[in-house]
């Protein structure tokens, strides 16, 4: 009976561990992370998807976008094209814009598995596909709108699709079409992209795996694709005028973060200290004390890595020249798990390596064996998710803020102008579902020519301080309960205050 179920499970071990990585990307996604409300970034991607299903435009009047200027300084479109279509299917709700996060976060499991599968032993693959299974970086990133996180899916689905073209013209085409698609998810990597992708190219094509003929053909179409991208960085480079049509838009942002790579060898050794702590100071981002694959793993991540040094699998070199466009990455821009979230898979693979040589190591004596390495990581993730389902969610009740949806609705029953303080913008504009044609035309920024644009006022709402001023009769003052001088500042002017999660709102007599 026991040997029955252990065949079953081993034959259909993957298809389990994808069902446990689903529950684990799916479950309550709507309200966990924030109990239903947004992040700032997440809400600025979810009302240029809501603007761009109902008005056509996104928040800076362009049609079909191939970049957002969003705060200004710009944000990739991919994220928000994916929400527009689960806006239309769901209605404009938290579901519609974290869904298809989510969904690429179980699909990237899959490719994941299936993309190391072909470069490494099944074992390696399938412990590889564990630690990402359960690993709470990934089940963090999966769970939310953040735009720059849909390039860990495509970038491994690309890769893949790239290794096993093997020549046939519908595969090559395919897999410049998503390596495409990658380029628009997320612009950090543009740097070292060019390198991760003929470099594997390259290695193909030594393993005679490539001809030159599918090689011209993928550059052809990837060129296509990638096109539009290129008139990005003109416009915004000031070689060419912006392009603005009813059809395709090539925005001119008001902030170019072109300066943005800058080599520095502090960098660097933030990027390692970062990487080992697992901890980049940010708690959307990871979560002590477990870390982002859990703090032991770093034993076999030091194991896998000399272990693929010393013992070197040929094949391997696509996950070595992946780690060390990463590490670049690393040393060009300022270090976080959003900006280098690139690095992540390819230490995970050598994470599995480890546990591989590991259990291999101690084959005879069977003191480490797979069963022992499974239940450490098994238990260490039911206790992650205890954890992030419920204190996790509670503590980040002041990063996705509590209480502004309630707040903004129960301000717009008013007529007089909202004037706000404490709530970035696209989290206003996201939950009053404000007319995006009405918006373009009425907004007024404080500098537009700022990285992150800050308003200061748009017909019905103003932005600009108001406690050295008199109230307005009829108009609606909005802050956070721990703005001191603005909440005393709503108590002296005697108005009716009503408190929303982390928010008061006061109405002028």
């Amino acid at each position: 009976m026991l040997d029955s179920i252990s065949i079953l499970i081993k034959k259909y071990r993957i298809i389990i561990l994808l069902l446990i990585g689903s529950f684990l990307r799916i479950l309550y996604i709507g309200k966990v992370p924030g109990n239903y409300n947004y992040f700032q970034d997440e809400a600025f991607s979810a009302y240029e998807a809501y603007s761009m299903v109902n008005y056509g435009i996104d928040s800076h009047g362009y049609h079909n976008p191939v970049y957002l200027e969003t705060w200004g300084s710009g944000m990739s479109a991919v994220q928000c094209y994916f929400q527009t279509i689960f806006v239309r299917l769901l209605g404009f709700c938290p579901l519609a814009i974290r869904l298809p996060q989510a969904l690429l976060g179980c699909i990237t499991l899959l490719f994941f598995y299936l993309l190391i599968k072909e470069i490494a032993e099944e074992r390696v693959a399938f412990w590889s596909t564990v630690i990402l299974t359960i690993a709470p970086w990934h089940i963090i990133m999966s769970r939310w709108g953040l735009d720059c996180n849909y390039f860990i899916g495509f970038v491994t689905i690309s890769l893949y699709l790239l290794i096993t073209a093997r020549n046939v013209v519908w595969k090559t085409i395919l897999a410049a079409v998503f390596m495409g698609i990658t380029l628009y998810s997320y612009a950090s990597p543009w740097i070292v992209m060019p390198f991760l992708v003929y470099g594997v190219i390259i290695y193909l094509y030594i393993r005679k795996e490539i001809t030159i003929k599918s090689i011209i053909i993928y550059t052809i179409i990837l060129g296509i694709v990638a096109f539009p991208l290129f008139l990005f960085i003109l416009v915004n480079m000031g070689f060419i005028p912006e392009i603005k049509t009813n059809i395709i838009s090539i925005p001119k942002l008001s902030f170019f973060r072109s300066g943005d790579a800058k080599p520095s060898l502090a960098n660097l050794k933030q990027l390692i200290v970062y990487f080992w702590t697992q901890y980049d100071y940010i708690s959307y981002d990871a979560v002590l004390p477990y870390g982002t694959y859990y703090l032991f793993s770093n034993i076999f991540l030091v194991i896998g890595l000399v272990k693929d040094i010393v013992k070197r699998n040929k094949k391997a070199v696509i996950m070595w020249l992946w780690f060390l466009c990463a590490m670049v990455l690393g040393i060009m821009v300022q270090a976080n798990f959003e900006r280098i979230n690139m690095l992540f898979l390819p230490l995970i693979y050598f994470i599995g390596t480890g546990i591989v040589f590991v259990i291999d190591l101690f084959k005879k004596t069977k003191a480490v064996g797979p069963v022992a390495i499974g239940i450490l990581y098994g238990f260490s993730a039911i206790l992650f998710a205890k954890y992030y389902f419920t204190d996790f969610n509670a503590m980040m009740e002041r990063v996705w803020p509590d209480g502004a949806e309630e707040a903004i609705v129960f301000a717009n029953n008013y007529d007089g102008t909202i004037h706000v303080q404490d709530i970035r913008h696209p989290i206003v504009l996201c939950y009053s579902k404000y007319p995006t044609d009405k918006y373009v035309e009425s907004v007024v920024y404080e500098d537009e020519n700022a990285k992150f644009l800050s308003p200061i006022s748009w017909d019905g709402y103003d932005f600009t301080e108001y406690v050295s001023k008199e109230p307005i009769s009829g108009d609606v003052y909005i802050c956070n309960v721990s703005n001191e001088e603005a909440v005393n500042w709503l108590a002296e002017k005697d108005m009716a205050i009503a408190q929303f999660g982390y928010y008061y709102v006061g109405i002028a007599n």
